[in-house]
């Protein structure tokens, strides 16, 4: 019995070490299935939000650059998700959702707040997604300088033709009043676009005929902002 006390040592450590290789190749499979998991909700969160920016810019006709480069992204993200092998149905999903957007040519009412602020935050998505490709080289400062550019503008744009659409209906139902609150709030956002753009001036004269329309003694209030 004492003879084979070593080998039932032996054999008891091996299975020991047996023991302990396969909780560990358990642990490994299990950490890497988690790994996975959080990965694909990372890409599936990052493409949703991408999209969901995607389809308000699509409804509100923003420059085609911005969608272009939200489009990529998604392209990008879609093929990351397609490489760890998704469950089933989830990149079918997406390719659908992509596919509705970048179909869809319907457009949002800017005149409700709601969808205001939605086109605001779309805009605002897509800028910071341009600094995010020049912080990692994908895009060069020229081009992000440029993309920022025409978003900002494009955002006060949809802000002043929004203003000033709800401002003239306002005015051919004698709400004078409320219609110039609407040209004044237009005015401000023209007033924020670069002097150099062909536009400013010619908006400015259309908003104060409006103003002075609108306002009693028009023609002095006109004037007076010209003056300014």
């Amino acid at each position: 019995m004492l003879e084979n006390a070593p080998l039932l040592v032996v054999v008891l450590v091996a299975i020991l070490l047996v023991a302990l290789l396969a909780n560990y190749l358990v642990y490994r499979r299990q950490e890497r299935a988690l790994q996975r998991a959080l990965k694909l909700k990372q890409l599936r969160l990052e493409a949703e939000k991408v999209l969901e920016a995607l389809a308000v810019l699509n409804q509100i006709d923003c420059p085609k650059p911005a969608r272009e480069l939200l489009n990529q992204e998604v392209v990008r993200l879609l093929e990351q998700i397609s490489r760890i092998k998704p469950e089933a149905g989830m990149l079918e999903q997406l390719r659908s959702q992509s596919d509705t957007i970048v179909g869809d040519s319907g457009s949002l009412n800017l005149e409700n707040e709601r969808a205001m602020k939605q086109a605001h935050a779309a805009i605002r998505f897509a800028i910071r997604f341009a600094n995010h490709r020049r912080s990692i080289g994908a895009l060069s400062s020229l081009q992000c300088d440029e993309l920022s550019g025409e978003l900002q503008r494009f955002d006060y744009q949809i802000e002043i033709d929004t203003h000033l659409g709800i401002g003239k209906r306002l005015l051919e139902s004698d709400k004078p009043a409320v219609a110039t609150t609407h040209f004044k709030q237009a005015k401000s956002f023209i007033s924020r676009l670069h002097h150099q753009n062909p536009q400013r001036r010619e908006l400015l004269e259309q908003v104060n005929e409006l103003i002075a329309q609108a306002l009693p003694f028009g023609t002095q209030a006109r004037q007076q902002d010209k003056n300014e």
